[in-house]
């Protein structure tokens, strides 16, 4: 709940957990995403924002302690999960999401494929093993079973629509008017 003792209703602070960084269309993604929150009622947080973490002895503990800080300063996440080198999602925003999700916080993504992971282009056998011989998981699907934790949308602003849908029926409980999405 976003309401402080006083009663007064706040913004929640998202956490935008992505592969983005890594594209050259990144600033765009990340300005429209920061739109689209705004619209919701929310307030974006990306990783990238912040003080730059400059390059020298102990890069990637310090891109880690950065990126820690922002989730810690956010109240949920909305995750990317679109394929990133390979099957399945970036494997460092499933574990922000993860991260999310053990501390009991409202988590969402979006992905904007339709396919369920039997039924990808993935190398495997009649039996649904892959040459490692892992099954691949045939439930109609996109992901492996822990994500069904996650409430899932197929695009960005429809993540952001199911996660403003659950915070104003929090407020509708507590006695407060849903946020009027402009």
């Amino acid at each position: 709940m976003f309401i402080d003792r006083n009663g007064k209703v706040r913004k929640p602070v998202v956490y935008l957990a992505d592969f983005e960084m890594f594209l050259p269309t990144c600033q765009e993604t990340v300005k429209y995403w920061k739109k689209v929150c705004d619209k919701y009622g929310f307030i974006g947080l990306f990783p990238g924002e912040g003080d730059p973490v400059e390059p020298g002895e102990d890069y990637w503990q310090r891109v880690f302690d950065h990126d820690y800080t922002h989730m810690r300063n956010c109240d949920m996440c909305i995750a990317q999960l679109d394929d990133w080198r390979g099957h399945e999602c970036d494997s460092g925003t499933a574990f922000e999401l993860g991260w999310f999700i053990a501390k009991g916080l409202p988590s969402y993504g979006f992905y904007t494929g339709k396919t369920p992971l039997i039924n990808r282009d993935i190398e495997k056998d009649e039996d649904g093993y892959d040459p490692d011989g892992f099954g691949v998981e045939d439930r109609e699907y996109p992901f492996e079973n822990m994500f069904t934790l996650v409430k899932i949308a197929s695009d960005f602003e429809s993540a952001c629509s199911l996660a403003r849908a659950d915070f104003d029926e929090q407020l509708i409980k507590n006695g407060y008017a849903p946020y009027e999405v402009k």
